[in-house]
């Protein structure tokens, strides 16, 4: 029983994930099939082995997808849909019981507000999709896995954007998609 619900996920996924990238391509997104499918059908086989429950396996598999579209768009557009941040919230509905409603709820404070306060205080420093993803996300993960895979997400963009402007040897400052590393970020919050 127990594998056929294996395979009844990874079908599930690799289907989602068709229909999601033939989404992306009518709006024009820069979209790499194989690449997104590889990603999804990974983090697919680590819930898989993760998770106790379908449920969860199925909450997981939509919360990456989420955040897989949320990177994509971000990529391409430097937006992401309102729509995406809903969902989110959405997903987060069941985690009530087991993340506990007082952890969610302190977790989307903890992340809102200093987002909020620096891009009062900065002009374009982080964009208002990425205030509300990273947001939602934290209140579906909870606080301990929320922060740290905002941590976990705002270091890699850090890094990984000091390397690459160091070796295109500076220049001037440009925005870049932050979805992308928060995403890798709370994907890790959720599997911990």
């Amino acid at each position: 029983m127990k594998l056929f619900i294996y395979a009844a996920m990874m079908i599930l996924t690799l289907g989602v994930t068709g229909i999601m990238n033939s989404s992306m391509k009518k709006r024009n997104f820069k979209v790499n099939t194989w690449l997104n499918v590889l990603i999804t059908s990974a983090l697919t086989v680590l819930l898989l082995v993760t998770e106790d429950t379908p449920m969860a396996i199925l909450q997981g598999i939509a919360f990456f997808h989420v955040l897989l579209f949320a990177s994509v768009q971000d990529i391409s557009t430097h937006e992401a849909d309102d729509s995406l941040w809903v969902m989110l919230l959405i997903l987060a509905i069941p985690n009530m019981e087991t993340v506990g409603l007082l952890s969610m709820a302190f977790a989307g404070v903890m992340l809102f507000l200093p987002q909020l306060i620096v891009s009062m205080i900065c002009k374009n420093a982080i964009g208002g999709a990425d205030i509300k993803i990273s947001t939602a996300a934290a209140v579906f993960l909870g606080v301990t896995r929320g922060l740290v895979g905002f941590i976990i997400g705002l270091t890699l963009a850090v890094i990984i954007q000091s390397i690459y402007k160091k070796v295109r040897h500076g220049g001037e400052r440009k925005a870049f998609a932050l979805m992308p590393y928060l995403s890798i970020g709370f994907a890790i919050g959720y599997l911990i």
